[in-house]
């Protein structure tokens, strides 16, 4: 695999929409009342990080209550205990890599390449991969695991679109490690793109495909919005959910933005200098976000989440898949929850 050749496809996206080049999936089908499926398949994941032990644990979790037989790390040289915590919840660190600053373009680089050498190893003929982000908590529609949501797919469909909801804190703590976040923040809107999805639904994303020993290889793109494949793509009506929680503990949210794109931050002078990219947003609304000051969001350039519909707690929560019990979350929150209504009583 050329992975210089992969680096350029990663990197080449147009402002605001998707990449000019992007090959895919570009129309969507419903599944047939009987589809063929395939009799056997695996399902791995895939995470890139940098500076996340905070989450990385419930997310790799997450990722096995979902189905996967086995999650894979890319990591960008943090140097905090975010491998350590990752390995604790039983996924393998693929690779490390250092860089100036935090680079999206080249993890997914990586990512391609460990699909591509995992898949070939596994020996199987069918492997779907769930490409991740560490802030990134999917499910399968309908309470269903997303392994088992792929069971029911007829196989001519190797590329599978998630809707995106974004999760917002709005009572402390708000977040634990170890948990899954949606514990701590159920107030959520589903986020709509202001360009056009290429797939003609509404996908934030497509984070799961298929590798078929007997099939081109598919690259997934820039954050796995995107694919490209010599072969048509054609993806299910509906698909998948994620959970996406940009904002956990103030602090440690705080102080990852200022390493990542505060004055003097060597990611920054890498790119996104303009201000434009994500994570410039996410820092100019931090005191928004932990002051409830919902309609001053930003959530894409010169779009504010005034503009994006009602706030709601996710209404499903009894489908969330958990590693935990209920009880055991009630223990660790109720002494926090005490502390801090102490203090605001003091």
């Amino acid at each position: 695999m050329n992975l210089s050749r992969l680096a350029g496809l990663v990197r080449h996206r147009s402002p605001g929409g998707p990449p000019r080049d992007s090959t895919g999936p570009t129309h969507h089908e419903a599944n047939p009342v009987r589809p063929d499926a395939l009799s056997e398949f695996r399902l791995f994941a895939i995470v890139k990080t940098w500076m996340d032990e905070d989450v990385i644990y419930a997310t790799v979790r997450n990722a096995f209550v979902q189905g996967a037989e086995a999650v894979f790390v890319v990591d960008n040289g943090s140097t905090d205990a975010t491998l350590r915590r990752a390995q604790d919840a039983g996924a393998t660190v693929a690779e490390v890599f250092d860089t100036t600053g935090f680079d999206g373009p080249m993890a997914q680089t990586l990512m391609n390449a460990v699909v591509a050498r995992e898949s070939l190893r596994s020996g199987a003929e069918h492997v779907w991969w769930l490409y991740l982000d560490s802030d990134e908590f999917p499910e399968g529609p309908e309470g269903m695991s997303i392994v088992d949501y792929l069971a029911t797919l007829d196989r001519g469909f190797r590329v599978v679109g998630s809707a995106c909801v974004n999760h917002l804190p709005d009572q402390k703590p708000e977040y634990l490690p170890g948990f899954h976040p949606i514990d701590f923040q159920p107030l959520c809107y589903k986020f709509h793109p202001s360009w056009t999805s290429i797939c003609g639904q509404d996908h934030w994303k497509h984070p799961l495909q298929r590798f078929d020993r007997s099939a081109h290889f598919i690259v997934s793109r820039a954050g796995s919005h995107w694919a490209i494949c010599p072969q048509p793509l054609v993806e299910p009506s509906g698909g998948i959910v994620t959970h996406h929680f940009q904002y956990r503990n103030e602090a440690l949210t705080r102080a990852k933005l200022q390493l990542t794109c505060g004055p003097g931050s060597r990611r920054t002078a890498l790119y996104g200098a303009d201000g434009a990219d994500g994570f410039s947003r996410r820092c100019r609304s931090l005191d928004a976000v932990y002051s409830q000051k919902w309609d001053d969001v930003e959530i894409e350039v010169d779009r504010t989440l005034a503009a994006s519909g009602e706030l709601r707690p996710w209404p499903s929560m009894v489908n969330i898949r958990r590693w935990y019990s209920l009880s055991d979350l009630d223990a660790a929150r109720n002494p926090l929850i005490n502390d801090s209504t102490a203090t605001e009583t003091a």
